[in-house]
């Protein structure tokens, strides 16, 4: 409740301030190389193709579109939300992690709205969450560049570990984008100014913050009267998804479900008391890692980093889809992990590590023919 307080304080400074649950610091995707404005070549010159002449600006900014309709349609699980931040269109920042998990967990309040900031002809994109109060917290700001959208700024707060987003809006294009982490307050500013024709934004200023400080925008040289009121935009629900029936469509056909996964685990307990390993677990207690930092490993040594997502239906889009994982680390050091995956073309591999340090995890194919043989039954299994 202390934080909320703080909060509300800076809410008098900019109404903008974003602040619902959920990763890391957005600041560290500023870049000084967005100060070289880079004039867009224009391969044709009729007035009826250019960005200018197109009164539809929802067109141009339609992969922003597509990640919403798959963000606001995601069931409030841990698992799903994870899955979906895989499957979303990237661009040249993309989407921090906890600004999906907040969409997903306030899809009724997201809104959208088109202005033209700067005043160059070309609409931006914002996104916000209306809270109770009736005021817009802004969450995303898109630009054109090249007639392709660019995620400019974003709000957010961490579900946990404190990191915290704002971005503000000022008259004349001007954009303030704030993170910083609850518990010391203590962070990074960065304004920018939108330029027209298209090109990237220009870095006017960047500096430390202290969040509790009385007036932060003032150390920009902003105050509140710059800055834009988002409660006089043409806000839009965003609409609903008309695929529902495809997706429980799919879920039908999908290789893996909880039957199988139930199945799996009953084997599992059998199995590894046959083998003297009774204690296997789901998961990889004490050495878990994300699916980007899975790697082969061959007989000479570490492979490649392979091509590999989590997903609880082996539907996907990577190389390999991994729909199980265990291991006895109770066992430790003489740790054994094993990971189900379900291959882009519906090969059903397990996979094992012997790996119990690292941010990494080395995988190889099991030698063990039994639990190969049964995940591939049950991978099979109608």
């Amino acid at each position: 409740m202390e934080e909320k307080g703080i909060l509300g304080v800076l809410l008098v400074l900019f109404v903008s301030l974003f602040m619902f649950g959920c990763s890391n610091h957005s600041s560290e995707n500023s870049n000084h190389g967005l100060s070289l404005s880079t004039t867009v070549s224009q391969s044709n010159t009729n007035e009826q193709t250019s960005v200018e002449s197109k009164k539809n600006f929802k067109e141009f900014y339609k992969p922003v579109f597509d990640n919403y309709q798959k963000i606001l349609s995601t069931p409030k699980e841990v698992n799903a939300i994870a899955d979906l931040y895989k499957s979303l269109q990237g661009s040249e920042r993309t989407i921090n992690s906890w600004s999906v998990e907040n969409s997903v967990n306030q899809a009724d309040e997201m809104r959208y709205a088109f202005a033209d900031l700067n005043n160059d002809g070309i609409e931006e994109l914002l996104i916000a969450d209306l809270n109770l109060s009736g005021k817009y917290f802004l969450t995303g700001l898109y630009y054109l560049k090249a007639g392709k959208p660019v995620l400019l700024a974003e709000g957010f707060t961490a579900g946990h570990g404190g990191a915290r987003n704002a971005a503000l809006v000022y008259k004349g294009g001007e954009v303030l984008e704030l993170s910083w982490s609850s518990g010391t307050g203590q962070g990074y500013g960065t304004l920018y100014q939108l330029n027209d024709k298209q090109e990237q934004v220009t870095i006017l200023q960047e500096k430390e913050i202290q969040i509790q400080a009385n007036d932060i925008a003032a150390d920009f040289g902003k105050n509140a009267s710059d800055q834009i009121d988002l409660r006089g935009l043409d806000w839009q629900k965003f609409e609903s998804s008309t695929s529902s029936k495809t997706i429980s469509s799919e879920e039908q056909k999908a290789p893996w479900n909880a039957s199988k996964s139930a199945k799996l685990e009953a084997f599992i307990k059998g199995w590894g008391e046959r083998l003297g390993q009774p204690n296997y677990q789901k998961g990889i207690a004490g050495g878990d890692v994300g699916a980007d930092h899975l790697y082969t490993l061959r007989d000479d040594g570490p492979g490649e980093k392979m091509n590999a997502e989590y997903t609880e239906t082996g539907l996907g889009n990577a190389q390999y889809r991994i729909v199980e994982r265990y291991s006895n680390w109770d066992k430790f050091p003489d740790v054994h992990s094993y990971y189900f995956a379900i291959t882009n073309t519906g090969e059903a591999i397990v996979f094992h590590s012997p790996t119990t340090n690292g941010g990494v995890m080395y995988l190889k194919p099991t030698e063990n023919t039994e639990i190969q043989a049964e995940f591939k039954r049950l991978v099979e299994e109608e």
